[in-house]
């Protein structure tokens, strides 16, 4: 090589046999190329002088200096590069090695900053990625049902809508107990086409791309409740209704939805928790069966019910308002039919109306179209009062919306004498508000015999 640069490193090839300094304190220097004079045209001090002028020179920064005006500006020259294959001689490699990293940390440092930031991701975007997401659902369905290669159709789908294997993508499915989040794309295959058809799939997937049984979906409806916008991320909440081949009825789906931007420019899922609707309070309806605990709640009402219309009375206050109130939430009177054979009722021995039932219970004379018999039995026995009211079933049958209990009832009255024995057979239906309340009420004097 006869660089320049070889020429003058020449001049102090001695210095190849000293040791190699570390590279954490090489500074590398490129070497100026004016007014430097070789061996042998000056004399021996001079030459002396001008290296040591040369040689404490700085480093040629890689980036612009600040000025520093009390020291002279030599001109600089870049010396030639080596030809193709050349060998680069000990020196020369410990000049040019720290500067040849040096500008490789340029370059780096300019390719990082020369990068755009993803652009924002807009509602149009938003709208696409769940119409493919629903819509790649329904061929994977479809796949499955005509025979085909469904996998090869759910690995197509994962790779254009999830962002697996571009970044970390956050994965809960609706209907996974064993491993309810899936971080790797093969777990999330595992859920949507079954683990059985996937290596190092999941035993709990049945396939959820596959519809209810592997019957298939048919159509996939996104109902956004509300979409957040943050950049180069979006994040969107709501329902999805699965609709099943069969015609069944849709099955709904709560959602979120996280998006990002990846590199290749394209919208994809990176964050997916689905889960199915808090069921709250079990509805009731008329048909919903009765259960013990109702038919316990429904007698201890009646009992207390009686006691207060007892204490009304004696207080002076409204009874008839009292027992109005008691009958509308006990009995089934404008609900349903009632059959009620009161204890003490000889002339009307049945009391199919709410008015026939609160003559009995008040008195005849505070009932408009009250029967005369009547002397009201809730006011106690010559209108003392009851305090106490125990019901003692026999048995209690269970039929579905309806329920039959037959006892005993006793009754205490408030001054203090023996409780009366009753008999009782009570029917209870659940109204169409989701109330039990009595249809049937037999009661009736225990047996004597003669």
């Amino acid at each position: 090589m006869n660089s320049y640069l070889d020429s003058t490193l020449e001049m102090d090839a001695t210095r190849d046999d000293e040791p190699d300094v570390e590279p954490s304190t090489m500074v590398g220097s490129v070497t100026p190329t004016k007014n430097m004079p070789t061996k042998g045209t000056v004399d021996e001090a001079r030459r002396k002088e001008m290296m040591e002028k040369y040689a404490t020179k700085p480093a040629a920064p890689t980036t612009a200096p600040t000025p520093q005006p009390t020291m002279p500006e030599p001109a600089y020259e870049v010396a030639p590069a080596p030809e193709q294959n050349a060998p680069l001689s000990a020196r020369a490699a410990r000049v040019l090695g720290p500067l040849a990293f040096a500008g490789i940390g340029v370059a780096a440092t300019l390719l990082g900053t020369s990068v755009t930031a993803p652009a924002p991701i807009t509602m149009d975007e938003i709208v696409s990625a769940q119409k493919e997401w629903g819509d790649a659902i329904v061929t994977i369905s479809k796949t499955y049902l005509g025979g085909g290669d469904y996998k090869a159709a759910a690995e197509k789908a994962a790779d254009e809508l999830y962002g697996y294997g571009r970044t970390d993508v956050l994965f809960k499915p609706t209907k996974a107990a064993e491993d309810p989040f899936r971080p790797t794309g093969a777990g999330a295959l595992s859920y949507f086409i079954g683990g059985e058809n996937v290596d190092g799939g999941f035993a709990e997937d049945k396939g959820f791309a596959l519809g209810p049984g592997g019957i298939g979906w048919k159509k996939v409806v996104l109902d956004n409740n509300k979409i957040d916008f943050n950049g180069a991320t979006a994040t969107a909440m709501g329902e999805y209704y699965f609709y099943p081949v069969g015609g069944g009825a849709a099955q709904k789906v709560e959602y979120t939805f996280g998006y990002k931007r990846n590199d290749d420019g394209k919208v994809r899922i990176y964050l997916h928790h689905s889960s199915l609707p808090y069921p709250g309070k079990k509805k009731v309806t008329a048909a919903t069966p009765l259960t013990l605990d109702e038919i316990v709640t429904a007698q201890r009402e009646w009992g207390d019910a009686i006691v207060r219309i007892s204490k009304t009375y004696l207080d002076g206050g409204d009874v008839a308002a009292a027992a109005s109130k008691a009958a509308d939430e006990l009995y089934g009177y404008g609900r349903s039919d009632v059959l009620f054979k009161p204890t003490k009722a000889a002339e009307d021995p049945f009391r199919p109306t709410g008015e026939g039932a609160l003559s009995y219970f008040i008195g005849g004379d505070k009932v408009e179209g009250g029967f005369k018999e009547d002397k009201g039995f809730a006011l106690g026995p010559g209108g003392v009062g009851w305090k106490k009211v125990i019901f003692d079933n026999n048995k209690i049958d269970f039929n579905g919306a309806t329920a039959q209990a037959m006892g005993e009832y006793y009754f205490y009255p408030v001054g203090g004498d023996p409780a009366s024995k009753v008999e009782y057979t009570f029917g209870y239906k659940r109204n169409d508000d989701g109330k039990v309340r009595i249809y049937l009420h037999h009661s009736s004097l225990p047996y004597v015999p003669h």
